[in-house]
C-alpha cells in the first residue's frame, strides 16, 4: 500500500511538474580531497566568489519552495556538517513539516552529533563510503585517519536509530576494496550502493571534458556488473543479463527515427522517451547550488537562476520550460540501445561538451557490460553453477 501511494505522488508530481524534491548545495567546502570529486572548493575560492550563504536564507528559500510542494529536501555539499548553520538549516526544514535527508562522507560525525540526528532524525543519512582501509582512504581521500571516524560514525548512528544507506564511489584507488566495502554493508546490515561510473567534473574545472581520475571503460563495466551480482537478488541479476543481451554493436545499433529527430529540433517534445532529461530533475526534483542559484540537477544546468532576483514559484516555472526544450543527443536518438543504456543529458554533456555529442566513454561502456554480461549468461544456459559462472568476473 505505502508503495503505491508513493508511486502515485511520483507521478502527479511528475505530471503537475510540482517541486516534490530537492538538493539544497550547502557548500562547496570539503575536509577530503577527492580526486574525482566534481565539486569541490578551497574556502579562500568561496569567499573569492561571495561566501556562503547564511541559514536564515536556506530557510528563506526552503520555505517558498515548500509552498510549491517541496516535502523532501536533502542537504548536501562538499561536506554538509563543516556548514555552520547546519543544525539550525536541518532543524528548521523538519519544523516546516519536511522530511529532510542528507548527503555525507560521516567523517564529521561525533557521537553527540550521532546523538543529535538520533533526536532530529532524519529520513535517512546517505553516507559515501570511499574504501576499506585507512591505505584507500589516503590514497583516495587524502585523508586515511578519516575512515575510523566513518566507522564509528556508522556504529554511532546506528545506536542512535538513524537510517543509513551507504553509497561508494569505484575509482582506480579503491576497485580492490569492492568486496569488502559490500561485505561491510551486510555485515552492519545497513544497504549499498556502488556507482562505477564517475562524472567529469566540468564544475570544478571546465577543461576536463570527457575526463576524470577514473576506471577505463571496460573496467567499470566489469566493476557494474560485479557490483550487481553481489549486491542485487538473483532474479534480478538475470534479468540485467538477459536485458543486455539485446545490446547491439557497430552500425547495426542505428535506425532511422527522422521524426523523431525532427521533434526534438524543433522543440515540440511530449514524447519523454524523446528527451534526455527522462530523470526527475527539472520535472519534480531541483538542485540549489551554494551560491543560490536553481539548476535542474548537480551536474547538469540547462538554466541557472538566481534566486536573489526571482521568487521559488518564477524560477521554477523557468526552469521547468527550460527542461521542456532540452533534447537528447541525435547520436543517442538514433541508437538501438536506447532504452538499455538509459543516455543521460548530464553525462552527455560531461563527455562531450555539448549535449548533442555522442559519448564514447558510456558507448564503450555499455558494450563492455553487455560482453561481461553475455559471457556470464552462456555458462549459466550450459548449466554451470554460480560458482562455476562467476569466476570469469572476478
Amino acid at each position: 500500500m505505502q508503495g503505491t501511494i508513493s508511486r502515485r505522488l511520483w507521478a502527479k508530481a511528475g505530471a503537475e511538474r510540482i517541486p516534490l524534491t530537492g538538493a539544497f548545495e550547502l557548500l562547496p567546502i570539503c575536509n577530503f580531497a577527492c580526486k574525482m570529486c566534481y565539486v569541490r572548493k578551497s574556502r579562500a575560492e568561496v569567499e573569492k566568489a561571495g561566501g556562503l550563504m547564511d541559514g536564515k536564507r536556506w530557510l528563506e528559500i526552503a520555505e517558498d519552495a515548500a509552498k510549491c510542494g517541496l516535502l523532501f529536501p536533502l542537504l548536501t555539499g562538499g561536506e554538509p556538517f563543516l556548514y555552520e548553520d547546519f543544525q539550525e538549516v536541518f532543524a528548521g526544514m523538519q519544523d516546516l513539516g519536511m522530511q529532510v535527508s542528507i548527503n555525507s562522507n560521516a567523517s564529521r560525525i561525533d557521537q553527540n552529533m550521532a546523538r543529535w540526528l538520533g533526536r532530529h532524525t532524519p529520513t535517512r543519512i546517505n553516507i559515501t563510503l570511499y574504501g576499506a582501509s585507512e591505505e584507500t582512504y589516503q590514497k583516495l581521500c587524502g585523508n586515511g585517519e578519516s575512515f575510523l571516524k566513518v566507522k564509528n560514525a556508522v556504529r554511532w548512528l546506528k545506536q542512535y536509530g538513524v537510517p543509513i544507506k551507504l553509497n561508494a564511489s569505484i575509482t582506480p584507488q579503491n576497485v580492490q576494496d569492492l568486496e569488502s566495502m559490500i561485505s561491510y554493508a551486510k555485515e552492519c546490515q545497513i544497504p549499498i550502493q556502488a556507482a562505477t561510473y564517475m562524472f567529469p567534473p566540468i564544475r570544478r574545472n571546465a577543461a576536463m571534458v570527457g575526463q576524470n581520475e577514473r576506471l577505463s571503460p571496460e573496467e567499470a563495466a566489469l566493476a557494474r556488473v560485479k557490483t550487481n551480482f553481489l549486491t542485487g537478488d538473483g532474479d534480478w541479476f538475470w534479468r540485467q543479463a538477459e536485458r543486455f543481451g539485446r545490446f547491439q554493436k557497430g552500425e547495426e545499433r542505428f535506425r532511422e527515427n527522422s521524426d523523431e529527430e525532427k521533434r526534438c529540433e524543433d522543440k515540440k517534445i511530449t514524447d519523454e522517451n524523446v528527451m534526455t532529461m527522462h530523470c526527475r530533475a527539472g520535472h519534480c526534483s531541483f538542485w540549489v547550488d551554494w551560491q543560490g542559484n536553481l539548476v535542474n540537477c548537480g551536474m547538469y544546468a540547462s538554466a541557472k537562476i538566481s534566486l536573489k532576483e526571482r521568487s521559488f514559484a518564477e524560477a521554477w516555472k523557468e526552469l521547468v520550460a527550460q527542461t521542456e526544450k532540452v533534447c537528447c543527443s541525435p547520436a543517442c536518438i538514433h541508437c538501438a540501445n536506447r532504452k538499455i543504456c538509459h543516455p543521460c543529458i548530464a553525462m552527455i554533456a560531461a563527455e562531450c561538451g555539448e549535449e548533442k555529442g555522442c559519448p564514447e566513454y558510456l558507448c564503450r561502456m555499455h558494450a563492455a557490460e553487455a560482453k561481461v554480461y553475455q559471457a556470464v549468461l552462456e555458462k549459466w544456459k550450459s548449466g554451470c553453477g554460480d560458482a562455476e559462472v562467476f569466476p570469469v568476473l572476478f
